[in-house]
């Protein structure tokens, strides 16, 4: 009876993350006011789709629109939160979704697993991106990203998200 309470408990737990993982966060003043920094005068065609790692500890944003893609993909965005300050440990260049969490880490950072096609991929594939020791690989189709297989771990973006559109400051016309 233990072994199947124990089981129904971690089976809930890793439910929940999953599910965590796959929503998108609500609304956040502090978020909104970095990617608006950023965009400048792109945010009437800036496009964003954000998720928060299942700990809390990251956020990963996905830019979509004309700036922010090219024939190789569009840009991911991986930022740490202090407060109500976000720092980027990552901006990957040519992303497609979905964007994915794997379980393998390196220098004790989960690594992120993207898709590449285009840009001269004529067949696309997964790749793992790994962490450095102080940022996240900034091009996915040259080492060390590598590419991967049926890699464990879970969809934090996913392919068929519209995003949110980036509207400007409401004290700024």
């Amino acid at each position: 009876m233990r072994t199947l309470a124990a089981a129904a408990v971690v089976a809930a737990s890793l439910w929940a993350g999953a599910a965590a993982a796959q929503t998108p966060p609500p609304e956040d003043p502090a978020l909104i006011a970095y990617l608006r920094d950023r965009a400048k005068e792109a945010l009437d065609t800036t496009r964003y789709t954000a998720a928060i790692t299942p700990d809390g500890a990251m956020t990963l944003v996905y830019l979509t629109g004309p700036n922010w893609c090219g024939s190789g993909g569009c840009r991911l965005l991986v930022l740490d939160r202090t407060g109500a300050t976000y720092r980027s440990v990552g901006e990957i260049s040519v992303a497609r979704a979905p964007i994915r969490l794997l379980e393998r880490q390196t220098h004790g950072r989960r690594d992120l697993g993207v898709y590449v096609a285009g840009g001269g991929i004529t067949e696309g594939y997964e790749v793992a991106v790994p962490f450095d020791g102080r940022r996240y690989a900034s091009n996915p189709t040259v080492p060390p990203a590598v590419r991967i297989q049926e890699a464990p771990g879970e969809t934090l973006i996913r392919a068929d998200e519209p995003g949110r559109a980036l509207e400007p400051s409401p004290d700024k016309p």
